[in-house]
């Protein structure tokens, strides 16, 4: 008798389970969470078009690669972290340096991004140079240096700018197998995320470091330009 009396109790809270499960506030909770995602989206599509208008000259530069190129067909891609590498080490580019009047310094003075000493070179002797990969560095206020993304020969990060204190706008290029694309990508240092956001335009003539070279008019590059 107390064996059926434990599997009764088993049942009825197996049945409560299954209705608090089913209840309109599991609903609710879902709709959300949902609603939370779409508000982020639009949150990020904001700072998008905010940031792009900071960027004249990348999107004139795109917009001369290929008229149709359109900074409104950017669209979400995907969600990734930043790796974490840090090492010590204290900001190294200094007035003087091509390098120094691109440098974003973080808006409450947290630190300051980098994203050319990485695949620009610099040597003590000989001409500057092209390295294949790329680079966004943070050479934060604590005396560290932190990579927040990292790419490949297959693409190169080409101008940014700060969207706020937490909020980083890079744009650049990657190319696969149909051809080269711009891309974008909001990064959040503190939060440790970075939102890619993907544009449909390929081309198949795009010079990899062309627009490196037109931001760096004057000083000679080997590789070949």
């Amino acid at each position: 008798m107390k064996s059926s009396y434990k599997f009764i109790n088993f049942l009825l809270l197996l049945s409560l389970y299954a209705f608090i499960a089913c209840s309109p506030d599991g609903k609710n909770d879902e709709i959300a969470n949902d609603k939370g995602v779409l508000d982020g989206l639009d949150e990020e599509e904001q700072l998008l078009e905010i940031g792009f208008q900071k960027l004249s000259d990348w999107i004139r530069h795109w917009k001369s690669i290929d008229p149709k190129f359109n900074v409104k067909d950017f669209g979400y891609s995907r969600r990734d972290t930043v790796e974490g590498i840090e090492r010590p080490e204290e900001l190294h580019i200094s007035q003087g340096n091509p390098l120094y009047p691109y440098l974003k310094k973080q808006p409450e003075g947290e630190g300051v991004v980098d994203i050319y000493s990485y695949k620009v070179v610099y040597p003590t002797e000989g001409k500057a140079y092209f390295n294949p990969d790329s680079e966004v560095t943070y050479f934060r206020s604590d005396g560290m240096r932190e990579r927040l993304l990292f790419m490949g020969p297959s693409g190169a990060f080409e101008d940014m700018v700060w969207l706020s204190a937490e909020a980083l706008l890079v744009v650049g290029h990657f190319e696969d197998e149909i051809g080269i694309s711009p891309k974008a990508w909001i990064i959040y240092p503190k939060e440790g995320l970075i939102s890619q956001f993907d544009n449909p335009l390929k081309s198949q003539s795009y010079k990899r470091e062309s627009f490196l070279v037109k931001r760096f008019t004057g000083v000679s590059l080997e590789n070949g330009l």
